[in-house]
C-alpha cells in the first residue's frame, strides 16, 4: 500500500513537472513567433515541407550527421539548389523533412 502512493506521487510529480515544461516550452515558442514576425517572417502552414519535393538525393553528409547526432550538435555544409547552407544536427527529427525543409528556404531565398 505505501509502495503505491509513492508511486503514484512520484507520478503525479513527473506529471507536474511535464506540464510545467510544456507551459515553458509554449512561452518560448510564442516568444519565437513574436520575433519572426517582428522581423517579417510568416509562419509556414502545418505540414509544407510535405509539399517540398527536392529534386536532389538526400546527401550522404547529412545521413552520416544524423547517425552521428548524440549529445552534442555538429554542423553539415550542403548545396542546396546552387546554395550553400550550413546545417546545425542534433537531437531526434526526421532527416527528410529536414531536407525538404532546407530546399523550401533555398527556393524562398530565405537561406541566406
Amino acid at each position: 500500500m505505501i509502495r503505491g502512493r509513492r508511486r503514484l506521487r512520484r507520478l503525479e510529480d513527473e506529471l507536474a513537472g511535464t506540464k510545467a515544461e510544456q507551459l515553458e516550452l509554449r512561452r518560448r515558442l510564442e516568444l519565437f513567433e513574436a520575433i519572426a514576425s517582428a522581423a517579417g517572417a510568416a509562419v509556414p502552414d502545418a505540414g509544407w515541407w510535405g509539399n517540398v519535393v527536392p529534386s536532389a538525393p538526400m546527401p550522404a553528409s547529412l545521413l552520416a550527421a544524423v547517425g552521428d547526432a548524440g549529445e552534442t550538435s555538429s554542423a553539415v555544409r550542403l548545396d542546396v539548389g546552387g546554395q550553400d547552407v550550413i546545417a546545425i544536427i542534433g537531437g531526434p527529427g526526421d532527416p527528410r523533412e529536414w531536407w525538404s525543409a532546407m530546399w523550401h528556404l533555398a527556393g524562398s531565398g530565405a537561406a541566406s
